[in-house]
């Protein structure tokens, strides 16, 4: 009743219910809504009441998974390329100081011995390092679900029915958007498609808090780092499609991933990319 009022005050029309794939019948599990809304005004028109999948959108909120997520993002790209040279590789002469006996000194047989100016290092850093390590399907899995959680639960979490071809690409017009509607400092926009064309495409390249991402792109760090999500209705289909089906796949959800196996692949994922403003960091 609250909610038929609500819609009928916001002008908004209901929505046709979506078929949720492999939905809990546990009558304690509730269905997680969420408003459908436009991009075409400054003024939030809502179009309508979307109801979300509960295994994606309402799962407990495991904190210390999304950090597990969180800091395996940080580091699994990490290549520590320093190397600190010892006694044997350090350059110049390694003459002996002084006389080994009757000088009352230490005993010493180079001067590039660690305890002298420019000497080699005892027990230095020996790159190249890495921290490559991959988390197994299933956490990774959880991960995105509970950040997903969070950003709905937290009222940061819009959907919008389209993104592409949009007609007003002017900053200011996107500045004024996401203030009218308490979007946060910085907004992530996913879409279906990893092509952005029209108004916001024009304005996500002047506007340095508002990012344009692919649904394959969808990370935990991602999420969290920005302040407002925005899925397109398009998106939101794909994401649901692709977490519940590993969710429910046959294949176990606990491979293991080896650095010698990746390792190729990690070192020449950057050969291909010639930006001569951003050149590749590996």
């Amino acid at each position: 009743m609250f909610l038929s009022q609500l819609m009928r005050q916001s002008g908004a029309s209901a929505s046709a219910a979506r078929n949720l794939w492999r939905k809990s019948e546990n009558p304690f599990i509730s269905t997680p809504q969420a408003w459908l809304t436009d991009l075409e005004q400054v003024e939030e028109k809502k179009r309508g009441i979307i109801d979300l999948h509960p295994d994606v959108f309402r799962v407990a909120p495991r904190l210390d998974i999304l950090h597990r997520n969180l800091t395996w993002q940080k580091v699994y790209r990490n290549v520590q390329m320093t190397k600190m040279l010892t006694k044997a590789e350090m350059p110049g002469g390694g003459r002996k100081p002084w006389p080994q006996k009757k000088t009352g000194r230490a005993h010493v047989g180079s001067i590039r011995q660690p305890e002298f100016i420019h000497g080699g290092f005892a027990n230095g850093v020996r790159g190249p390092r890495t921290w490559f390590y991959m988390l197994p399907d299933a956490i990774r899995l959880q991960g995105l679900c509970v950040a997903l959680t969070l950003k709905h639960a937290q009222d940061d979490l819009h959907i919008v029915e389209n993104m592409q071809d949009l007609q007003n690409g002017d900053p200011k017009f996107w500045q004024d958007l996401c203030e009218s509607r308490n979007w946060g400092y910085s907004v992530l926009m996913i879409d279906d498609s990893d092509v952005i064309s029209g108004g916001l495409a024009e304005a996500q390249e002047q506007l340095a808090w508002l990012n344009c991402m692919p649904v394959y792109g969808l990370n935990c760090y991602s999420i969290i780092k920005y302040d407002t999500v925005v899925l397109s209705k398009n998106a939101l289909e794909k994401i649901e499609q692709r977490l519940l089906q590993h969710l429910h796949r046959a294949k176990p959800l606990n491979l293991k991933y080896r650095y010698q196996d990746y390792k190729e692949k990690i070192l020449n994922e950057s050969r291909a990319e010639e930006n001569p403003n951003m050149p590749p960091i590996v």
